[in-house]
């Protein structure tokens, strides 16, 4: 059965698509090396009548003339516009997904809760962040290289020979792989089923066979929403900005081609003799020595044509040297007049260069909106928004485009995180409940500053403070959890607040006074007591949040009290 399926190709034509598809957007946003340019390769490039597999390369060849589209080569050059700039300012941005601050990631292995369980301790993040931005019709395969030891990699969609679906879930695949064997290295096909793995070699002869129990198969889609309604090929973050990418990448080319235009002039001059290609007596010609017709040595060899070669059909660009016939006058003379008006210099016009950029500069502009909701483009002459209204759209904006790439993420982490702790504990003994998040930080500190200062109540201010200190230590997540314990242990989060309470009576006590006036003090004075507050409160355990609060609060307000000649306070806690 196994061996007919891998025969069969099944589902060829979707793979095919889905290879296709991955082929033409990841040439327009994965950085490549820059090749030497090798003007003969684009010279038999133009000969040729049928399309290549250089999907921009076919676009230009059919819109620019041959003489062009030389031209035009020499300045397209890898890593191409398009690439460039989703490397530079779209991967980073997108990044962001990784520091959510309503991410969670909870594991139940065998009853007991686990932050991250030893198997899933790998880079398998970023790879996953680069499938599913770049490669994102590839499969995440998960197998075990030893007793209840699992890994997983991601198999490239170009590899896979033969696939069969239910929905969005993989029944059954084969795909070209390795395997060692009697400490050999044999090349062939992986076959994975809900029941099994199979490996066989390129003659289609099985090698091997291991079961397992999970009762599904071990392999997931990198991305759950097809293209099209095609279950294999899959919708990538780019697919509806392939025109915009190739035109990106036509206009940046075309500019570099203008930008030498504009510094380097196109000059006309005085017609010289004619060189011919065959003749290189260039020093036995009439003229003064180092006249432009005793230079022979330096000649270009464009020059060196007959006047039937010439110029004709070649396009001018920059350095052009134009040679227009010497007027002469009906006695014989050369007319002076004519010389001295003929030299020009034509440079390309300011305005087309400036209409080039700012085409440029909108067609960027709408890339970046469309993948990272940067809609920051500017402001209309007329019943234009206010630059908090753009600010305020643009913050949503971003805000849907990491939600959608977090829904993304967490659903391939999900599934491939649970595979691989069922393989090593048994998929009755595991849960996985994960989630990449929804709020990203994307205000600035001014703005949540602005904020705090308009918060309603001390609840606002609160919730803004503790947005202020995930906004600071995104990176630094020990910072963070040191910062949110303190700002839910402060008794008051403003001074306003501290105000209005001290007008009432009897409201604000004489330890939450001493607390709230000297705050680090008493932090300190807890630490040097009971140690790090972080560690302390993690070694609480699972208690709820408020109740660790309330915990330690009990304790500082006991040292306090005990400073000042007061007695202890009941804990909260009496267990702990």
């Amino acid at each position: 059965m196994s061996k007919e399926f891998i025969q069969e190709k099944r589902s060829n034509e979707s793979l095919s698509k889905a290879v296709r598809q991955y082929k033409q957007l990841s040439y327009l946003t994965i950085s490549k090396i820059a090749d030497d340019f090798d003007l003969q390769y684009f010279k038999d490039y133009i000969q040729r009548k049928h399309y290549t597999d250089d999907l921009f390369l076919n676009w230009v060849k059919g819109v620019l003339k041959d003489s062009n589209f030389l031209s035009f080569a020499k300045y397209f050059q890898n890593p191409n516009p398009s690439a460039s700039l989703i490397q530079s300012k779209v991967k980073e941005p997108l990044s962001r997904v990784f520091f959510s601050g309503d991410s969670h990631f909870n594991y139940v292995v065998k009853g007991k809760l686990e932050k991250c369980p030893y198997e899933l301790e790998d880079s398998f993040e970023n790879e996953l962040l680069n499938a599913v931005l770049f490669n994102y019709n590839d499969i995440i395969v998960h197998d075990l290289s030893g007793v209840n030891k699992p890994f997983r990699e991601i198999v490239g969609i170009d590899k896979v020979v033969s696939i069969e679906t239910n929905k969005n879930s993989i029944k059954r695949i084969a795909y070209t792989a390795k395997t060692i064997i009697d400490s050999k290295v044999v090349y062939g096909y992986a076959y994975i089923d809900e029941t099994k793995y199979e490996f066989y070699n390129k003659e289609i002869e099985l090698l091997s066979t291991n079961e397992h129990d999970l009762g599904f198969c071990p392999a997931n889609f990198v991305i759950e929403k097809g293209f099209d309604n095609d279950p294999i090929a899959k919708e990538s973050f780019f697919s509806y900005l392939k025109g915009d990418l190739i035109q990106y990448c036509f206009l940046k080319t075309i500019q570099r081609m203008v930008d030498v235009n504009g510094t380097t002039p196109i000059i006309v001059r005085p017609k010289t003799n004619n060189v011919t290609e065959a003749s290189d007596d260039f020093d036995n010609r009439d003229g003064a020595p180092m006249s432009v017709n005793k230079m022979g040595s330096q000649v270009p060899m464009e020059m060196r044509q007959t006047k039937s070669g010439g110029n004709s059909g070649s396009i001018l660009q920059a350095g052009t040297d134009i040679e227009v016939p010497v007027h002469v006058k009906e006695d014989g003379s050369v007319d002076m007049d004519f010389i001295k008006n003929l030299l020009t210099f034509h440079y390309t016009p300011v305005e087309a260069l400036k209409n080039l950029e700012d085409r440029i500069k909108k067609l960027e502009n709408a890339i970046l909106t469309s993948a990272i909701g940067d809609s920051s483009e500017g402001k209309s002459p007329e019943g234009s928004k206010s630059d908090s209204e753009i600010r305020s759209v643009t913050v949503v904006s971003k805000q849907d485009k990491l939600r959608a790439l977090s829904n993304a993420m967490t659903y391939s982490k999900s599934i491939s995180d649970k595979t691989m702790l069922a393989l090593a504990y048994g998929k009755e003994n595991v849960k996985v409940d994960l989630f990449y998040g929804s709020d990203f930080f994307l205000e600035t500190e001014k703005e949540l500053y602005d904020l705090f200062h308009k918060a309603p109540n001390s609840v606002e201010r609160t919730n803004i403070l503790m947005r202020l200190s995930q906004r600071r230590s995104m990176f630094n997540k020990m910072k963070y959890n040191r910062e949110f314990i303190l700002y839910k242990l402060m008794p008051y989060s403003s001074d306003v607040d501290f105000d209005k309470a001290l007008i009432r009576e009897n409201i604000v006590s004489n330890e939450i006074f001493i607390f709230q006036t000297q705050f680090n003090y008493w932090i300190g004075k807890f630490e040097s007591q009971y140690g790090d507050i972080v560690i302390f409160w993690d070694n609480l355990g699972e208690s709820k949040e408020s109740e660790k609060i309330i915990y330690i609060n009990d304790l500082i307000i006991n040292l306090i009290s005990k400073q000042n000649g007061g007695k202890e306070t009941n804990s909260y806690f009496k267990s702990l």
